[in-house]
């Protein structure tokens, strides 16, 4: 499993003025990159499901099977923090759960899955739109991350689980993950500018298109608050959301199209 993260924004800062005020207050700045993005879909959750019903049907040895109950409960977890209130009531219709973990403990759980009712309730989840694979480049390093916004827990914050591991280039990482199978969706390009302060690392994000913004992780409000309060902000001006929900909130799309440059905005 990879590492939570709780992130919080401030849109729309003056980007040289915010720079000062942490300065002055002590900051030190760790990094300053232009970054390099590809992002790729992973496969669709229906497909995944049917070709896991295939593989417990027709098990060829005790591991296979295993290792394909092991995917099953990954993909159960993808699809009790995607399911809507709507949707958790029709599945407790065709299962008496709410959840989709919870037909692990079923005895009868391959008879469960095939029926043609659960069948064609899977049929509506095509790409997880809160899960996706990113490739970044941001000065010498390269990564490979597996991004994936969890359920809303009634907080502020959004929880983002991500993996991530470091990579030779995003060329090799590219012709790897062609290589697996997986799409190319999109090409972003963004600016970022990392301080520590007082053990938070504040990250400054320029996008082409909308004004900049800095981002700061943390476990709770308590804990952040009073960071925020030194900065000049309250926890109140915050938002909490992913990159293309910044572009919606200035009515736009990070996915008019499938590269999003600094040049086309000059």
């Amino acid at each position: 499993m990879g590492r939570m993260e709780l992130e919080i924004k401030i849109l729309d800062i003056d980007k040289d003025s915010f720079i000062k005020r942490l300065e002055d207050l002590g900051a030190e700045k760790k990094e300053e990159s232009k970054q390099y993005l590809y992002t790729y879909d992973l496969p669709t959750i229906y497909g995944r499901y049917m070709d896991l019903l295939m593989q417990l049907s027709y098990p060829e040895s005790d591991i296979k099977y295993e290792t394909s109950i092991s995917k099953l409960k990954l993909l159960f977890f993808e699809l009790d923090n995607l399911l809507t209130e709507e949707e958790s009531r029709r599945l407790e219709e065709l299962t008496q759960h709410r959840k989709m973990s919870e037909l692990l403990t079923e005895p009868q759980l391959l008879e469960i899955l095939k029926r043609k009712e659960l069948v064609e309730f899977m049929k509506s989840f095509g790409n997880n739109p809160n899960k996706w694979i990113r490739v970044r480049q941001a000065n010498k390093k390269a990564t490979i991350a597996v991004k994936h916004i969890l359920a809303n827990d009634d907080t502020n914050f959004q929880q983002m689980l991500e993996t991530e591991i470091e990579v030779p280039g995003v060329r090799e990482a590219n012709d790897l993950l062609e290589a697996l199978g997986y799409a190319h969706k999109s090409y972003q390009e963004k600016e970022r500018i990392t301080y520590e302060y007082e053990g938070f690392e504040i990250d400054i994000d320029s996008w082409p298109g909308i004004p900049t913004y800095f981002e700061i992780e943390g476990n709770s409000k308590e804990e952040l608050e009073p960071v925020l309060n030194k900065l000049g902000y309250s926890y109140e001006e915050t938002v909490s959301c992913t990159a293309d929900q910044v572009y919606e909130k200035y009515g736009k799309s990070m996915f008019d199209k499938r590269t999003l440059k600094f040049e086309d905005y000059n």
